[in-house]
């Protein structure tokens, strides 16, 4: 019998949780699969849901082998992992950081994200009391903006937010 094609939805080290979509709901499957990697040199603790098809594997040995001993006994075959969700890595931070640096083609100057989120979440928080949802979802919104606010005359100190420019006349 050949093992059942597995993917790994989520690792971090030392934890695996993998889904065996092929066997989801055959406790006999499970029931083995955690007797079985049970047994596995490294391995703490082995838990398994037949209803969503996953088990997790709590180890001490290093991938490689954990995947080994799980391949030479056959207990499953290794996927690939389509559905697991894209990890958040420099390359959003990066694409922030660069529209930050670019200037606006017209006025020359640069866009500061802090305003507009501090303006956004203002703008919540009117909506909200406007609904009459006062006590928790408007307060928050209100006490976000507010602690973003230091920050932006912290990035640029000569032009503050509520700066209010006088005339040279005056």
């Amino acid at each position: 019998m050949m093992a059942p094609l597995a993917r790994v939805v989520h690792s971090l080290p030392g934890r695996k949780r993998i889904k065996i979509d092929e066997r989801r709901g055959d406790t006999a499957y499970f029931e083995t699969l955690q007797k079985e990697l049970a047994d596995c040199p490294g391995v703490g603790a082995v838990v398994t849901n037949s209803r969503t098809g996953t088990a997790l594997v709590i180890h001490k040995v290093e991938d490689p082998v954990l995947w080994r001993y799980i391949a030479e006994h056959g207990l499953l075959q290794l996927g690939k992992n389509e559905t697991s969700a894209p990890a958040v890595g420099p390359s959003i931070v990066d694409d922030i950081r660069n529209v930050e640096r670019k200037p606006y083609p017209k006025s020359g100057k640069k866009p500061d994200i802090r305003r507009l989120i501090f303006l956004g979440m203002m703008g919540m928080g009117v909506v909200q009391v406007i609904r009459g949802n006062i006590a928790i979802p408007a307060i928050a919104a209100f006490w976000y903006a507010y602690f973003i606010l230091p920050a932006t005359n912290d990035d640029n100190p000569e032009h503050s937010f509520l700066e209010t420019k006088l005339s040279e006349e005056s």
